[in-house]
């Protein structure tokens, strides 16, 4: 009967860094052991073995031609090994509790949840869509695990992580906008982030205006603007197709806006959601490149497989 025994992953980690580090001295430093540690640890395995898998010298540890044999197998057990903990891990799943304007889901939440499926770690996903302000007082209270937010640009939030700015402009019907007339408007409710920056451009610029139609709805914003309505702000990156961008000299012009992320590590480790976050942070961004490469393409700053427009 062949001989069994066990080797301990501790060994076959030493052998491969000092395999690769050609020094016991150096081993000891990666791996947090003092030399005689490493030393003792390397004439064990041989001893188990019963192989001698360096030859000392002025070159310092090289392995024999076994050693290069074993470490071949060394390196599959460690790689079954790390392969089997990292299966505990991705066994965990997670509730992300995450928060975003309408308009964005719209525009982003197809490619998040492609993205989040790929992680290592099961994330099972639960959205509420609001608008920012009323996100972030959402995170503040601890309702949230993560939002994407849109907020004037400057505007300092706690624990934001910012992913890219966005011009807006003013989008709609022209003939709305007159000299001494009133605009109307079309928004989401107050604390709409487009709907405090329109108004206080408008008021700056001593132009009366008024609010005319207002939704939680980003599908009836849209269809209000393109009935006429009222004008409406939209992202540059996501003008729809249907409603034209207003160049009048009559509007003041508009401050941009910085999209981001906000995380609440109380409930999911914070390493975790920092991989959430880095891979919704990769689909927003990506996705407002895509959207306003192919506007450009079609010589219109619009997205034209968008059916709705950004009011945040």
């Amino acid at each position: 009967m062949s001989r069994i025994f066990d080797v301990d992953t501790n060994l076959w980690r030493t052998f491969k860094s000092v395999s690769e580090t050609r020094s016991i001295t150096r081993s000891s430093v990666v791996l947090c052991k003092t030399p005689p540690a490493v030393s003792m640890q390397i004439k064990k395995l041989e001893e188990l073995l019963e192989l001698q898998l360096f030859q000392r010298g002025d070159q310092g540890f090289k392995l024999t031609p076994i050693g290069e044999e074993v470490l071949l197998t060394a390196e599959k057990i460690l790689a079954m090994n790390d392969n089997l903990f990292s299966l505990k891990e991705k066994a965990r799943s997670y509730e992300l509790r995450l928060g975003l304007p309408d308009d964005y889901s719209l525009f982003f939440l197809h490619d998040i949840i492609k993205s989040v499926k790929q992680l290592p770690t099961a994330v099972h996903i639960s959205v509420t869509c609001k608008t920012s302000k009323l996100l972030i007082k959402d995170m503040e209270q601890g309702l949230l695990d993560l939002a994407i937010i849109a907020t004037r640009e400057g505007e300092h939030i706690e624990n934001a992580d910012p992913i890219r700015f966005e011009e807006l402009c003013w989008i709609g019907d022209e003939t709305l906008v007159n000299p001494g007339q009133p605009i109307p408007l079309v928004h989401f409710p107050a604390g709409c982030v487009c709907r405090e920056i329109s108004i206080n451009a408008l008021k700056d610029a001593n132009i009366e205006a008024h609010v005319g139609f207002t939704s939680d709805s980003n599908f009836s914003v849209f269809n209000a603007i393109n009935a006429g309505a009222g004008i409406g702000l939209s992202e540059r990156s996501f003008v729809p197709q249907a409603i034209p961008v207003i160049h009048s000299s009559l509007l003041p012009p508009l401050p941009r806006i910085e999209i981001s992320t906000v995380v609440n590590t109380q409930r999911i480790p914070k390493p975790v959601l920092d991989q959430i976050a880095l891979s919704i942070q990769t689909c927003v961004n990506n996705a407002c490149e895509d959207y306003r490469a192919r506007s450009e393409r079609s010589g219109h700053p619009s997205n034209p497989n968008m059916t709705a427009c950004s009011v945040i």
